[in-house]
């Protein structure tokens, strides 16, 4: 009766076993969190996608040095520059360059504030898309004047040059702007 009442544990290899396995753990977490964290904190400048645009103020192509000026989304063919704008009896500002000839970015933020068509057309915009984002704006009740010179900072913006001018579709009654 004596045997049944005492059992005898075997503790030889158990210490070792279970070191083992909380190592295992412990090194398995760091591990973890390690990844979770590298992959969610990257160096300014990594990504994990090829195909990424940067559409902020400051971003730039390879290609071309200058920023994309929302609402583009390609960078401007012009360099930029700031200079304080003034503001006309009829609602228009300016300028739309500074001395420099360069593209006035506080007149550019400010019409796309309105959120003009005409802003948004790209380098390859030819006179006949030109001419209905003119359209559209007119009749979304951007003044006549104000249109104009937003056709003026996106052709400075991306470099057309045409034979004829596209705006003269605002003046000459093929667009028509009630208000103006």
């Amino acid at each position: 009766m004596k045997k049944m009442g005492k059992k005898k544990l075997n503790t030889k290899g158990f210490g070792a076993v279970e070191i083992v396995f909380v190592l295992v753990v412990i090194i398995g977490l760091c591990l973890s969190g390690y990844f979770l964290l590298s992959s969610n904190h990257k160096t300014p400048g990594t990504s994990d996608s090829v195909n990424t645009i940067n559409s902020s103020p400051n971003s730039t192509s390879s290609n071309n040095p200058y920023a994309v000026l929302e609402p583009a989304t390609v960078p401007s063919k012009t360099a930029e520059c700031s200079q304080q704008i003034s503001f006309s009896s009829n609602g228009d500002s300016g300028p739309v360059a500074c001395s420099s000839g360069d593209l006035n970015v506080v007149e550019w933020n400010g019409l796309a504030a309105l959120e003009p068509s005409v802003m948004k057309l790209g380098y390859a915009a030819t006179t006949a898309q030109i001419q209905s984002a003119l359209c559209a704006d007119v009749k979304e009740n951007i003044s006549n004047p104000i249109e104009e010179t937003t056709y003026q900072i996106s052709a400075l913006y991306y470099g057309w040059n045409f034979s004829s001018n596209p705006s003269s579709v605002i003046t000459n009654g093929t667009c028509v702007n009630v208000d103006d």
